[in-house]
């Protein structure tokens, strides 16, 4: 299937052409968790509401039920006078009407008789025996949650690949939804180089690093809602590099292949990715910097995804950023990933050099109304710890001046 390998692309060009050779989207296998448990994963469905919210009208203040008008220009010099009718108990349904120039006492959160359709409260009445005097005149709704005004039944309250957070947790609780189908995408990440040393390593021999990318690998996946398995490292060596990767297609739908895309090892990927079954390698490059060792494969058949990331830490975070998260949201049929808050335009708080002909990401500092890069070369690891997203140069524009608005993808 050589024909269809493209030679570095354009990262745009090249997650339309992968997901286009590779038919994306793919079915993915779904299961279900409670809410506890599927918090920070991947919805398999659009979710609707079951009822309305609230499910009958409710007071939000102790006070009276009344009917607006029967308090029309009332005040502390003119008040104005209404039978109470009875009490509405927390947790009962009303067995009473509120007709004209009548109230019935409720509590915060209790239900809303009929007839009644604003709430005076405690603090604005007076009432002796069953006459209530009322010192300050309400709007019709006023003090209420009417049926189904938060949530009306039927709704789409959540779409299929969002994330479910904090933020809908309370909302799918109190509409009795206590469990919810999860996207099952796993993903398997395999180190690679004979350099490369556990992370726990305590003591690093010369010419030996610590797997630094596997975690980070592993942490930008997790915040996306994918499972996670990491399979240690892979030497420098066709026959343990398929072995490791095998294991891990078996068992994930995606497999990361961390420094597998280096010059020294950058052929036995290859080898790997050719025999994976049909189209094999698709991708050999993107045309960003740093990051343009990257190589993509996959067999259509069977559904599975092989990416081959640079080695150096800023390269294959940027890769991931930039490139990865995007492309298994167009795997799964997502609009987009979820790291990206916004894209926007600030001046440069110093002159940003870069060079035409590829597509640029630097880390980035937010200063103010300014933003300053963060020179960092490709094999460091501390360069995103205090970045608050990537500067971002187009293959047509080289230097950036001082005060010139720049593009900053914001995390």
């Amino acid at each position: 299937m050589s024909g269809f390998v493209k030679e570095v692309l354009p990262r745009e060009e090249a997650l339309n052409f992968v997901s286009e050779i590779l038919s994306f989207p793919w079915d993915v296998n779904t299961y279900k968790l409670d809410l506890l448990s599927a918090v920070g994963k991947r919805l398999a469905e659009d979710i609707y509401a079951n009822e309305d919210y609230p499910p009958f009208s409710r007071s939000t203040r102790d006070g009276y039920a009344v009917r607006a008008e029967d308090t029309l220009g009332s005040s502390q010099g003119y008040p104005s006078f209404l039978t109470v009718v009875g009490e509405i108990p927390m947790g009962a349904v009303p067995n009473i009407k509120v007709s004209e120039g009548e109230a019935a006492l409720v509590y915060t959160g209790g239900a809303i008789p009929e007839g009644a359709d604003a709430v005076v409260m405690v603090e604005h009445t007076s009432v002796l025996q069953n006459t209530l005097e009322v010192r300050k005149s309400v709007q019709r709704g006023e003090n209420i949650i009417c049926k189904g005004e938060d949530v009306a039944k039927g709704k789409l309250l959540l779409k299929k690949n969002s994330i479910f957070d904090f933020r809908s947790a309370s909302l799918l609780s109190g509409l009795g939804i206590s469990k919810i189908n999860i996207l099952d995408l796993s993903v398997g990440v395999v180190s690679t180089g004979d350099e490369v040393v556990p992370e726990d390593t305590p003591f690093v021999e010369p010419g030996k690093i610590r797997d630094s990318n596997s975690t980070m690998i592993g942490a930008l996946l997790k915040r996306e809602g994918y499972q996670v398995r990491k399979y240690g490292i892979a030497l420098d060596d066709l026959e343990d590099l398929m072995k490791l990767t095998n294991k891990a297609m078996d068992e994930n739908d995606v497999v990361i292949l961390s420094g597998g895309s280096s010059v020294s090892s950058r052929d036995f990927t290859i080898d790997v990715m050719n025999n994976i079954g049909e189209p094999g390698l698709v991708l050999r490059g993107l045309n960003i910097s740093p990051g343009k060792p990257t190589l993509v494969g996959g067999n259509k058949n069977n559904r599975k995804l092989l990416i081959g990331l640079p080695g150096h830490p800023l390269s294959c975070s940027v890769v991931m950023l930039t490139f990865v998260l995007s492309l298994l949201a167009s795997m799964i049929g997502a609009e987009k990933d979820t790291l990206w808050q916004k894209k926007i335009f600030i001046p440069a708080g110093k002159d940003i050099y870069g060079r035409s002909g590829v597509e640029e990401f630097i880390p980035a500092v937010l200063n103010g109304e300014t933003v300053y890069p963060s020179m960092a070369k490709s094999g460091f690891i501390s360069a995103l710890r205090s970045a608050d997203g990537l500067v971002r140069l187009p293959e047509n524009r080289e230097t950036v001046r001082k005060g010139e608005p720049v593009e900053v993808w914001l995390w």
